[in-house]
């Protein structure tokens, strides 16, 4: 019984230091796996960022290679109000032509009337100097109803380039099959065949010539008007009633001279008219008076008494003598 009590207390002893050595190897084992595990996760996390941001850097390089490839026609209209609409054209032309474009059209107007003087010019300009010629034109007057427009022909521009490839290499296939025909008959169909093709070739190439100009030089209509004048109000009072009264008997006289020039003419002929009316009646009635009618009794000078057996003048009455 004395022998087993100190064994059971040197055997607890010897349990007791066994697990305070495991407790105390077990958080550096378990620093290391945290640290190996530590390890691997940032690796993985590092691996996992540079993949993203490998990831990320492609795709906006493509972006921007595919921007720069972009083909964009531009075109834009605006108006500029100056003093002096035949000045600022010639401003207008120099811009454009600093610029390194030109001028593809211009109309000038003088004043007439109540019509002020105006300009209208369309202008060439390379494409990355539009904007630039668009904020110059500041300097030659007010600039208003701005609008610029761009249209991406990107693929219409990569259809025509396939296009053209595509033909060269037919129109190149028909002029070795024209070398090796073995019969006139084969030589003048693949004649035919690549004067065909040659056309269409050429007139895609026109097409895509014609785009590609659009796209490096953009377009600007201007237009230059000639500033309102200002309204001046009348003066009021006696001396503004009698410019008033004036002006309006101006605008009446002038609205009577213009309705005479208009009923003028229609009086001319109406007056001739009236002349060859009358002059044909006065005709007709002299044929009638000259002998359409027999002569009345009495005018020709003879009474209807004046007859065979009619007494005469010199002759007595019958109951002249009777009554003597």
């Amino acid at each position: 019984m004395r022998t087993t009590r100190p064994l059971a207390v040197v055997a607890s002893l010897l349990l007791g230091g066994a697990l305070l050595a495991g407790c105390s190897a077990a958080p550096d084992g378990a620093a290391s796996f945290a640290g190996d595990s530590g390890g691997g996760v940032t690796a993985h996390s590092e691996a996992g960022a540079a993949d993203e941001g490998s990831s990320g850097i492609a795709p906006a390089s493509e972006d921007a290679a595919s921007q720069g490839d972009r083909e964009v026609v531009t075109t834009g209209s605006v108006t500029v109000v100056a003093d002096d609409p035949a000045t600022a054209a010639e401003q207008v032309a120099e811009l454009a032509e600093s610029a390194g474009g030109r001028v593809e059209s211009r109309r000038q107007s003088e004043p007439d009337g109540d019509a002020r003087a105006s300009a209208e010019l369309t202008i060439r300009v390379p494409a990355a100097q539009t904007t630039a010629t668009v904020d110059a034109l500041e300097q030659v007057g007010d600039v208003r109803d701005l609008s610029i427009e761009a249209v991406d022909v990107t693929g219409t521009a990569r259809d025509l380039d396939a296009r053209v490839a595509a033909l060269t290499t037919s129109v190149e296939r028909l002029r070795t099959l024209m070398g090796d025909a073995a019969s006139t008959e084969d030589l003048l169909t693949a004649e035919q065949e690549l004067t065909t093709r040659q056309a269409e070739l050429e007139s895609l190439q026109s097409q895509r010539a014609a785009l590609t100009d659009q796209v490096t030089m953009s377009t600007l209509h201007v237009s230059v008007v000639q500033v309102a004048p200002t309204e001046k109000l009348a003066p009021g009072g006696f001396l503004g009633g009698l410019q008033n009264g004036w002006n309006a008997l101006l605008a009446t006289l002038n609205g009577l001279v213009v309705v005479l020039g208009a009923l003028l003419p229609w009086l001319v002929v109406a007056g001739v008219v009236l002349l060859v009316v009358r002059w044909v009646l006065r005709r007709v009635r002299r044929r009638a008076q000259d002998g359409g009618t027999p002569p009345t009794p009495g005018t020709d000078g003879h009474g209807p008494e004046d007859g065979p057996g009619a007494p005469s003048a010199d002759r007595e009455p019958v109951g002249a003598s009777t009554r003597e």
